[in-house]
């Protein structure tokens, strides 16, 4: 499943996104520049997800723990971790959303502008980076497997705009040794 995320309103509070698929519109993204009660709002699939930051069932080890919920319901948590060996170090996001849990790597080799996201070893979406435009409602894309993995996509692209990024490693061989680079050709087929 291929999905476009196309700017509609870049304000000064308030911006809005359109989801695309196939050129016509099945959902949309509201994000305020600042992270707030009421935070990011995503509608898609007849679902309405928002993605509070500050959550209060968060631990010391997430950092910018953001708490999410599914049709007024809590379903999850999204939030980076620090990992790695004490020589090599390195920051990943982290979702728990509805008992499962997701890892978004922020990994791009120069040969690809998409950040991973996999549950367990398995890549199940991936979420267009593109380094050259900063803007919060900049353009994007994702790739996923199926309507779970574009929820979880889609709160990921929401989180990793709105909270300052941890460096995106090109030569970490570890986290570019989990790209599945078969993954685009798999889902446009």
């Amino acid at each position: 499943m291929i999905l476009d995320i196309v700017k509609l309103k870049d304000e000064p509070a308030m911006g809005e996104m359109a989801i695309k698929r196939n050129g016509r519109v099945v959902g949309g993204i509201k994000m305020p520049l600042l992270p707030r009660e009421g935070g990011w709002q995503i509608s898609y699939g007849g679902k309405q997800i928002v993605i509070n930051p500050n959550s209060n069932r968060a631990t010391t080890e997430m950092i910018g723990a953001s708490q999410i919920d599914t049709d007024g319901n809590y379903s999850g948590l999204c939030y980076q971790i620090h990992s790695g060996t004490l020589f090599n170090k390195y920051d990943i996001y982290e979702m728990r959303y509805q008992s499962l849990s997701y890892n978004l790597y922020p990994v791009a080799p120069t040969d690809c502008k998409a950040l991973p996201v996999f549950y367990g070893t398995h890549q199940v979406a991936s979420v267009e980076n593109d380094l050259s435009d900063q803007s919060l409602f900049r353009n994007g894309q994702i790739l996923a497997e199926d309507d779970r993995s574009v929820f979880v996509a889609l709160i990921f692209l929401c989180y990793i705009r709105s909270y300052p990024a941890p460096l995106v490693s090109v030569t970490n061989k570890k986290l570019l040794g989990k790209i599945d680079r078969s993954f685009p050709d798999r889902i446009r087929i």
